[in-house]
């Protein structure tokens, strides 16, 4: 690892005696898909319908298509920092911008991107048009981004509709320079079938860990994952996007996926985590009694789960008691399992120094730093 890579953020990592690797920072394009134009070919510039100039194409309602997005399930207060935007920039849309408003404020020595505008492409009901697009946003991310400050690192996205075509961009692009890890759209099915195994290969195969993040197409599209029951309300639509990565963390391990892939590691971003001491105290009982069904799962599911799943941090509970925090994070092993992450820019955002405040010194330590140079080791440096 290099040391900070800013004056300002070498103060403040030394005030605070930390050098912080932030899990889950979100980068967006300035002007949708139209940011993809000199990434794609000329015939899928006329299938997708960017490139037009503005005046002509807002004659027309289909010139640029939107992905897959959270329509229904709208924070009224917005769903950004206001100081993360001007009148003429959208948030996250400007590297140098994110580099003095993030990474020199806080002292992040590496921000993780995972881009904002292609979570949800696991929705898409055109495959190869989902696949154009993965490749393309790959290409801009590594341009537009990784070139702009050495402290960002990416998250090669993929279209999980394909796998064998998501495991050739894996190939494609999974050793350039500043990528981490990939980050695979929530879509059906669930994560332990064998339709994703093409992908976790090609994910272990580099040395890479997947990345699952909440999509903002959860119980609104057809191909989206799949919540317990649609909302009626922001607020409770918001809470209850931990229900399809706690049914994901479940089929793998079900499934004996870490088994098959024993290297490979799954990044539960934005997800939660407090759910999974229930799901592991649930399990290791159940299986206890019915391993016959499940014989490929040959250690107790907990040992799976410490060993293979990572949770980011943010959103951070906050019990009324601390002492509740602590035992959750006890039980959790969160000196292995949590990476600290602060969803910049939106809303909710978490400082690194204050939302983990109610955690030993210790443990804070290894959850900003220790445990993410742990999980992706030399691609950090």
């Amino acid at each position: 690892m290099t040391d900070v890579d800013t004056k300002a953020a070498t103060s403040s990592t030394r005030r605070h005696g930390l050098a912080v690797i932030d899990c889950d920072v979100h980068q967006y394009f300035v002007d949708g898909i139209q940011d993809l134009f000199p990434y794609v070919s000329e015939s899928w510039r006329r299938r997708l319908g960017i490139g037009q100039s503005l005046a002509w194409g807002g004659n027309f309602a289909n010139t640029r298509i939107s992905l897959p997005k959270d329509e229904l399930y709208i924070n009224s207060g917005g769903g950004w920092r206001l100081d993360s935007m001007t009148d003429s920039m959208p948030p996250a849309t400007d590297p140098s911008f994110v580099s003095r408003h993030l990474l020199d404020e806080y002292g992040i020595e590496r921000a993780i991107l995972l881009g904002g505008h292609v979570l949800g492409l696991g929705a898409m009901p055109n495959a190869e048009m989902a696949g154009v697009i993965a490749g393309a946003y790959n290409d801009w991310m590594l341009e537009r981004w990784l070139q702009e400050d050495p402290r960002f690192r990416g998250s090669i996205v993929v279209a999980p509709q394909l796998p064998d075509r998501a495991a050739a961009e894996i190939d494609r692009v999974g050793d350039r320079p500043g990528v981490v890890q990939v980050l695979l759209p929530l879509a059906t099915p669930a994560m332990g079938e064998p339709h994703y195994y093409p992908i976790y290969a090609a994910a272990e195969r580099h040395g890479l860990p997947i990345v699952v993040h909440p999509s903002g197409t959860e119980s609104i599209y057809p191909l989206g994952p799949k919540m317990a029951q649609a909302p009626t309300y922001y607020v409770e639509w918001h809470t209850a996007l931990t229900q399809p990565h706690q049914s994901n963390v479940l089929s793998m391990l079900c499934h004996g996926v870490f088994e098959r892939f024993p290297n490979l590691v799954l990044v539960v971003a934005e997800g939660g985590f407090a759910w999974a001491v229930d799901l592991i105290w649930r399990l290791d009982k159940n299986w206890s009694g019915l391993r016959d069904e499940v014989p490929w799962v040959k250690r107790v599911p907990s040992d799976y789960l410490f060993d293979h799943v990572r949770f980011t941090t943010q959103p951070f509970p906050e019990p009324a008691d601390p002492a509740h925090l602590r035992a959750i994070c006890e039980i959790l092993q969160a000196d292995r399992t949590l990476v600290f992450s602060s969803d910049y820019p939106h809303w909710d955002f978490d400082d690194p120094y204050r939302a983990l405040a109610a955690l030993p010194e210790d443990t804070r330590r290894r959850i900003c730093v220790d445990n993410p140079r742990e999980l992706y080791g030399d691609r950090l440096a």
